[in-house]
């Protein structure tokens, strides 16, 4: 029996529609833009046996099996971007980006109740962006991003950065210190810049920070360059010192911790670090898929690992098969699961496509484009030849939801098909999705291996209103021997 795997972007159900958040807190009109899903900046907790994914858009999303992601209602349907989350004194509380108000539950999933306003040292309320917990025995700490004027010596238009406050433990809101830089842009390290080449030598945007411990030891985990380009990235400071002073760059690959440049899945910025099982940890981090909009985004994880110095690593930011948590006990070693991607530019050959969207568009391993069939082909069926004889074991599709238009009612959902294999000359069944009642945006399937030299897709039905496009197809595998 295979181990367990699972692919990135995230396999998560019920991605939610971004225009209406993207657009409102960029006060564009959401009418002149075509309609989309995103989910992005997750904030992740490992309890009880489960990962709870708290992410923009909407909230919040469980996987039990470290593959699949299942949407749940926790009583606040969204907290607009970059949800902070923490549980503290048994309680769990959540605050959202420019906002001032914070929840608290007595579980993790809720029901979630207003509880309180973020509040200063002097009685005022205030709105944090982007912001994170730390739960630190009996204290509590809250750190968001924040902005300030550069100095004429830091060489930069705007400086951004965290700030963090000591929370009163027993009103775990109101703030009983005043407001501290942790941590800010440095126009000399080139990841931070703006830019998708890190041109922009005196613009950053340091923001999307989560704060955990590692023994004695404090880590800030923030983002560089912007969520829109391929250069957004993680990195690390940490401190010795305390939670709120004595921060300083990783000497370790100059503070960087994950980024994705290329592939089909880039940027990797924005994120949370959880610990999960057998003491592993996970880095979480947030993807663009721009096409209709810059915040157009998905959700990716790798295991990260501590070495002599104390300093993180990620050994790779991955778009292939991993072992599941749980499955190596050091996967940040090495976590691939030796499955190679099989259809890269094996062209398909389709029962049609619309002008301008290919079969090509299925395997080119790009974000920005797809395979459209034409809107009256009752059964859209693709075939691809892998160029040799393989054992394949997985299949990942990535769909776009052609014709959503939530302000008219026309609503993302399931998308039913099967996949079949060639074997001996004849069509055998590989994924039977054709009664699939699960609205899967990203939608990662394993299976027994077979051996086989094709592939075919045939798919069966979508949401009302709403036509298939294939952003990619993906089989995975290894040749046999």
């Amino acid at each position: 029996m295979m181990k367990p795997t699972y692919c990135n972007p995230l396999c998560v159900e019920n991605i939610p529609a971004g225009r209406w958040l993207d657009t409102s807190l960029s006060k564009q009109d959401p009418k002149d833009f075509p309609d989309y899903r995103s989910i992005s900046d997750p904030s992740v907790i490992y309890h009880d046996g489960k990962w709870i994914l708290f992410a923009s858009y909407g909230i919040a999303h469980v996987s039990e099996d470290f593959v699949h992601w299942k949407h749940v209602d926790v009583g606040v349907p969204n907290v607009r971007y970059s949800p902070a989350v923490v549980c503290f004194r048994g309680k769990w509380y959540l605050q959202g980006h420019g906002q001032s108000e914070v929840y608290c539950a007595d579980n993790v999933l809720g029901p979630y109740t207003l509880c309180g306003n973020l509040t200063k040292v002097t009685g005022e309320t205030f709105r944090a962006a982007d912001g994170c917990f730390l739960a630190d025995g009996d204290r509590l700490y809250f750190y968001w991003c924040k902005s300030r004027p550069a100095l004429p010596e830091e060489n930069a238009d705007i400086i951004t950065g965290t700030v963090g406050v000591e929370l009163d433990p027993e009103k775990p809101w109101q703030a009983i210190t005043e407001p501290v830089w942790i941590n800010h842009f440095n126009s000399s390290v080139k990841w931070q810049r703006t830019g998708e080449r890190n041109q922009h030598e005196r613009r950053g945007w340091v923001e999307g920070q989560w704060m955990f411990k590692i023994g004695s030891r404090y880590y800030l985990l923030h983002s560089g360059s912007g969520t829109e380009f391929s250069s957004y990235a993680n990195g690390i400071a940490y401190s010795d010192e305390g939670p709120l002073s004595g921060f300083v760059a990783q000497k370790r690959n100059n503070g960087l911790l994950t980024e994705k440049r290329t592939g089909l899945m880039r940027g990797a910025g924005h994120g949370s670090v959880a610990q999960g099982p057998n003491g592993t940890y996970w880095v979480f981090y947030t993807n663009t898929f721009r096409f209709n909009h810059m915040f157009e985004r998905r959700i990716s994880m790798d295991p990260i690992g501590i070495d002599e110095n104390g300093e993180l690593f990620c050994t790779a930011t991955t778009e292939t098969p991993q072992f599941a948590p749980g499955v190596l006990e050091h996967p940040e070693n090495g976590n691939d699961a030796g499955l190679l991607p099989l259809t890269f530019f094996q062209e398909p050959a389709t029962s049609s496509h619309i002008p301008g969207r290919e079969p090509i568009y299925a395997v080119d391993e790009s974000t920005i484009t797809w395979w459209q069939p034409s809107p009256d082909d009752k059964e859209p069926t693709a075939v691809i030849s892998l160029g040799g004889l393989f054992d394949v074991s997985a299949i990942r599709l990535i769909w776009r939801d052609i014709g959503m238009e939530t302000m008219e009612g026309i609503m993302p959902g399931p998308f039913q098909y099967v996949i079949e294999y060639s074997c001996h000359g004849e069509w055998a069944m590989l994924v039977d999705a054709s009664k699939n009642d699960k609205d899967l945006a990203i939608d990662y399937r394993t299976f027994e291996t077979v051996q086989t030299s094709a592939i075919r897709l045939r798919i069966l039905g979508s949401p009302e209103g709403i036509q298939p496009g294939l952003v990619n197809i993906t089989a995975f595998g290894t040749i046999s021997k």
